[in-house]
C-alpha cells in the first residue's frame, strides 16, 4: 500500500475521531514526559563534579591526595616531581569554606593553584599560566554564579569563614561562562596557592597533586608513586574524585534508581493504556476492512502506520514536555554533599534519556495499537469484534480473563520465591509485581462489577446498576482506566512508603550520633562534624570555666580518602557516654563494642566497608594515615551511619596518634541542669571570641535539623518523582476517562430518548468513574504495600541504610483520596458536556 494512501486513511481517521486521537496522544506524551524527566532527574550529580574536575585537571593522568586534614608538605611535592616517569606535578590546595556576601552566605571550595597547573590544559585553569591571565598576589577569583548568589562583584571585599576563622578577602575577578564554560555554575574560588595557604592557615601545605606522566611512562610513574606513598597518601586516577563521589551517591542513586524504574514502568504503561483507548474503534475498523476484502498485509500496513505516526508525534511532544519539566521541577542538582564535595548546579541530559523515552513511547503505541491485528490474523468470524459482549470491540472474554489471572498468580509466586532465594532481586520483584497486578486486573474488575451489581440490586440503586452495566459494556476502556489508577497508586505507595521509612531510619541513626552532647560547636555552613578547625588552649579553658557548662570534649575525625571511597571517620572521646549506638548495630553487641573501642585498638565498621575489604568481626580493618596503614580490630559491624561509602567509629586518642593532630572536627559540650540553650550560646560565643563568627554553635536539636535538611536535599529527587508521578497519574486518568465518556455520547443520547434526565446521566457517569477508579486503587494499594515491603528490603541490602517497614495507612488513604478527587475533578468538564448531548445524536453516524 502506498504511503500516500496510508496518510490519507490516517487523515480520515483524524477527521472522524479527532478527540479520541488527541487524548491518546496526550496520554502517550504524558508517559514519555514522565519517563524523560525521571531519567534526567536520576542523572547522577557526579555530572557536575565531572565537568568541574575536567576543568581543573585537563590532561593529568593521576591524582595524589593527602589522607590527613592538614595535607602534604612541600617535601612531598618535590619528591613527586622527582619520581621517574613524571612529566608535570601540579600541587593544589583545596579547602572548604563559607563565602559571606551582601545577599547571602554560600559554601564553596577554595582552590589554591600555581602556574604549573595551567600546563595541564584544564578549561578553568589553562588561562592562569605564565602567558595567560595572571592571578593576583592577594585575592580570589569567583565564577559568576557564586558571585551572583552572594551579591559580590569584582573589586569588593568579602568575609570567608575557613578552618574556624573569619578572614577578609578581596574579590579580584568574576569569570562567566564565556571564559570558563559550565564551570561558572560551580561553587568554587581560585587563588594563588600561597595566598590560599595563608588564609586557610595551611602555610607550606597542599591537599593534592595532579600528575601527568611522560609519554609511555604512565605505568612506571604510577608504580613509583605508590612505592613513594607507602600508605601515607593515596595515588589514584585523575578522575578518582568523581569515583569517590559515585561511591558517596551510590546509596542515593540506588534508591532513586528503584523509584525511577517504577516510574519508568508507570510511564510506559500510561502510554500503553492511553493507546488502548483507541483499540475498540480500531478493531471495528479492522473488521470493516476485512469484510471489504482488504488483505492481512494491507490491514497491517494501515493499523501499523497509524500507530507509528501517533507514537512518533506524541513522543516528540512528550520529549518537549519532559524537557520543560526537567528544567522546572527538576532544575538544578541537589547540593546535599556540598559539605565534602564541590557540587555544581549544571543540568546534565544524557542522549540515552532522549532515545529511551522516545523509543518507549513509540513502542507502546505500536504494541497497544497492534491489538486489532489479532482480528486480522484470526481465521474466525470476520466481524468478531461485533459479536462480543458489550460494545463492539470492547469485550474481554472469560477465557482471556482467566488466562491473565493465571499469569498473575504465577508471577506472584515467582516473585515471592525469587526474593526469598535472592533478596537483592527485590527491585525486579517490584516491577514484576506491577505487571502481575495489571494481568489480574480484568478478572478482578469483572468480579468487583459483579459485586457492585449485586449491591445495587439489593439496595435498588438504579443509577449504580446503569453505571455497572455501562462499565461492563466498555470493558477494555474500563480496565485500561483501572490499570492506570492501579499503577499510579502502586508507584506512589511504593515510592512514598519506602521514602518515609528510609527517612525515619536515617533520622533515628543521626539522632543517636548526636545524643552524646547537649551543644555542638562545628565549622560554619552545614559541615556535619566532618570539617576540622583549630582552637587554642586558652579558648578551651574559657569554655570549661564558663558558667552553665559541665563538660567540654574534643570530637575528632572527618573524611579520609582510600581508593574509590571517601570514608567518614568518627573519633569519639573515651568519656562519651555512648560510642557505638545500639540502633545502628548490624552484627555484634553495642555494649561490648563500646568498651572495646573505648580501650583502644578497635573500631566499629560499616558493613559495606568491611565487605569491600573482605573482613568481619574479630578481623582488622585497614585505614590509610600520614604514618602509614593503621589496622584496627573490628568490634562490631554497623550501618552506613547515613554515609554511603561507609564509616568507622574509633576513639579520639587512636585517631590523634595515627593522624598526629589534636584539631577537633567538633566540640561536644554538656550543660549543667537548668542552663538554657540561649544562655549557653552567649557564654560559648564569649569564650570563643572573634572565632565564633566562623563557627556554628548549635543545640543537639538544631544540628539534627541541619542534618534532616541535608537529608531532604538528598531525597529531593524521590520527592519530586513522587509528585510528578501523581500529577502524571491524574492527567493520564483524566485523559482516559474523558476519552471514554466522550466516545459514548451516542449511547448517552439513547438514554435520553428513553427518558433518562441529564442529572441522572451525570450521576451515572460519576458512579461509573468512581467505581472504575476504586477498583484500580484497591488493586494498587494491595500491590503497592507488597512493593513497599520489597522496596524496603532492597534498600537495606543495597544501600546499607536502615529502612524499617511501617504500614502507612494514613498515607495510603490520603493518596487514594487525592487520586480520586483529582481525576474526577479534571473529568468533570467532559462529563458535563457529554451529559448535555442532544437526543438526535443517537441517529447520527
Amino acid at each position: 500500500m502506498k504511503l500516500r494512501t496510508l496518510l490519507y486513511l490516517y487523515g480520515w481517521r483524524l477527521r472522524a475521531h479527532p478527540f479520541q486521537e488527541l487524548l491518546a496522544g496526550v496520554g502517550i506524551a504524558a508517559g514519555v514526559a514522565l519517563l524523560f524527566a525521571v531519567q534526567v532527574a536520576n542523572t547522577s550529580i557526579t555530572g557536575s563534579v565531572d565537568k568541574l574536575l575536567s576543568g581543573i585537571v585537563g590532561s593529568a593522568d593521576m591524582h595524589v591526595t593527602s589522607v590527613a586534614s592538614d595535607g602534604l608538605n612541600t617535601r612531598a611535592v618535590t619528591a613527586v616531581r622527582a619520581t621517574p616517569g613524571v612529566d608535570v606535578a601540579a600541587p593544589v590546595l583545596e579547602r572548604r569554606a563559607i563565602l559571606v556576601g551582601p545577599s547571602e552566605s554560600q559554601p564553596f571550595e577554595l582552590f589554591g593553584v600555581e602556574p604549573s597547573l595551567a600546563t595541564l590544559g584544564g578549561t578553568l585553569t589553562r588561562n592562569f599560566g605564565e602567558s595567560g591571565l595572571s592571578l593576583p598576589e592577594r585575592g580570589i577569583v569567583l565564577p559568576s554564579e557564586l558571585a551572583r548568589a552572594t551579591g559580590l562583584q569584582a573589586g569588593s571585599t568579602a568575609t570567608v569563614a575557613i578552618g574556624g576563622r573569619p578572614v577578609r578577602v578581596p574579590i579580584a575577578a568574576v569569570l562567566g561562562a564565556d571564559q570558563i564554560g559550565d564551570v561558572s555554575r560551580s561553587p568554587l574560588a581560585v587563588a594563588r596557592i600561597e595566598y590560599a595557604q595563608e588564609i586557610s592557615g595551611m602555610r607550606g601545605r597542599v591537599t593534592s597533586i595532579f600528575v601527568r606522566a611522560q609519554p609511555g611512562a604512565a605505568g612506571e610513574a604510577r608504580a613509583a608513586l605508590r612505592t613513594l606513598a607507602d600508605g601515607r597518601f593515596d595515588v589514584g586516577d585523575a578522575d578518582v574524585m568523581v569515583r569517590r563521589l559515585q561511591k558517596a551517591t551510590e546509596a542515593n542513586d540506588q534508591s532513586t534508581a528503584l523509584f525511577s524504574a517504577i516510574s519508568a514502568m508507570v510511564a510506559v504503561l500510561f502510554a500503553f493504556n492511553a493507546m488502548l483507548l483507541t483499540v475498540p474503534d480500531r478493531r471495528r475498523f479492522v473488521a470493516e476492512l476485512r469484510t471489504q476484502g482488504a488483505s492481512v498485509g494491507q490491514v497491517t500496513a494501515v493499523i501499523g502506520s497509524q500507530a507509528l505516526i501517533l507514537g512518533v508525534v506524541a513522543s516528540a511532544a512528550g520529549l518537549l514536555a519532559g524537557d520543560f519539566l526537567s528544567r522546572t521541577v527538576f532544575d538544578g542538582v541537589p547540593g546535599y554533599l556540598a559539605f565534602t564535595f564541590p557540587i555544581g548546579t549544571q543540568r546534565v541530559v544524557p542522549a540515552s534519556a532522549v532515545i529511551l523515552a522516545f523509543a518507549a513511547g513509540v513502542l507502546a503505541a505500536l504494541v497497544a495499537g497492534g491489538r486489532p491485528l489479532l482480528d486480522a490474523f484470526s481465521r474466525g468470524n470476520l466481524e468478531a469484534a461485533y459479536d462480543e459482549e458489550g460494545e463492539p470491540g470492547e469485550g474481554i472474554s472469560m477465557r482471556q480473563r482467566l488466562v491473565l489471572l493465571g499469569v498473575a498468580i504465577v508471577l506472584l509466586f515467582v516473585t515471592a520465591i525469587g526474593v526469598a532465594i535472592e533478596p537483592s532481586a527485590a527491585v525486579v520483584g517490584v516491577l514484576v509485581l506491577t505487571v502481575a497486578a495489571l494481568a489480574a486486573m480484568p478478572a478482578i474488575f469483572a468480579g468487583c462489577m459483579w459485586l457492585l451489581d449485586w449491591i445495587a440490586e439489593r439496595l435498588n440503586l438504579k443509577l449504580l446498576m446503569i453505571a455497572v452495566m455501562s462499565a461492563r459494556a466498555s470493558m477494555t476502556r474500563s480496565v485500561a482506566v483501572a490499570s492506570i489508577a492501579a499503577v499510579a497508586v502502586i508507584g506512589n505507595v511504593a515510592i512514598g512508603g519506602a521514602r518515609n521509612d528510609l527517612v525515619s531510619g536515617l533520622q533515628a541513626g543521626y539522632a543517636d550520633h548526636l545524643r552524646t552532647a547537649d551543644m555542638w560547636i562545628t565549622t560554619a555552613g552545614q559541615s556535619l562534624t566532618t570539617d576540622t578547625f583549630t582552637i587554642t588552649d586558652p579558648a578551651v579553658r574559657r569554655l570549661r570555666d564558663a558558667p552553665g557548662i559541665s563538660a567540654v570534649r574534643h570530637y575528632q575525625g572527618g573524611m579520609v580518602d582510600s581508593g574509590s571511597r571517601r570514608i567518614w571517620l568518627i573519633a569519639r572521646p573515651r568519656d562519651d557516654a555512648t560510642i557505638v549506638p545500639a540502633s545502628q548495630i548490624v552484627e555484634g553487641n553495642a555494649t561490648a563494642a563500646t568498651e572495646q573501642v573505648r580501650r583502644g585498638g578497635a573500631a566499629a565498621v560499616s558493613g559495606v566497608l568491611a565487605k569491600s575489604q573482605g573482613v568481619g568481626i574479630g578481623d582488622s580493618v585497614t585505614l590509610p594515615t600520614p604514618q602509614g596503614e593503621l589496622q584496627l580490630r573490628i568490634a562490631a559491624l554497623v550501618s552506613n551511619l547515613s554515609w554511603g561509602p561507609g564509616a568507622v567509629i574509633l576513639n579520639a586518642d587512636d585517631y590523634a596518634r595515627a593522624w598526629q593532630t589534636t584539631d577537633p572536627s567538633a566540640i561536644e559540650i554538656d550543660l549543667t541542669p537548668g542552663t538554657t540553650a540561649a544562655a549557653a550560646k552567649r557564654t560559648i560565643a564569649e569564650a570563643l571570641g572573634s572565632r565564633a563568627d566562623a563557627l556554628d554553635i548549635q543545640t543537639r536539636a538544631e544540628l539534627l535539623a541541619e542534618f534532616e535538611g541535608l537529608l531532604n536535599q538528598g531525597l529531593t529527587r524521590l520527592t519530586q518523582i513522587s509528585a510528578l508521578l501523581l500529577i502524571a497519574s491524574a492527567l493520564a486518568l483524566a485523559v482516559a476517562m474523558s476519552a471514554s465518556v466522550w466516545d459514548r455520547r451516542r449511547l448517552l443520547a439513547a438514554y435520553k430518548l428513553e427518558g433518562v434526565k441529564r442529572r441522572q446521566i451525570g450521576g451515572m457517569l460519576l458512579y461509573e468513574g468512581a467505581s472504575v477508579l476504586a477498583v484500580g486503587c484497591l488493586v494498587g494499594v494491595a500491590a503497592g504495600v507488597y512493593g513497599h515491603l520489597l522496596g524496603n528490603r532492597w534498600l537495606e541490602l543495597t544501600t546499607g541504610y536502615p529502612a524499617p517497614f511501617s504500614l502507612q495507612i494514613g498515607h495510603m488513604l490520603s493518596l487514594v483520596a487525592l487520586v480520586l478527587l483529582l481525576s474526577l475533578a479534571i473529568v468533570a468538564l467532559p462529563g458535563y458536556l457529554a451529559a448535555r448531548v442532544p437526543p438526535r445524536l443517537r441517529f447520527q453516524e
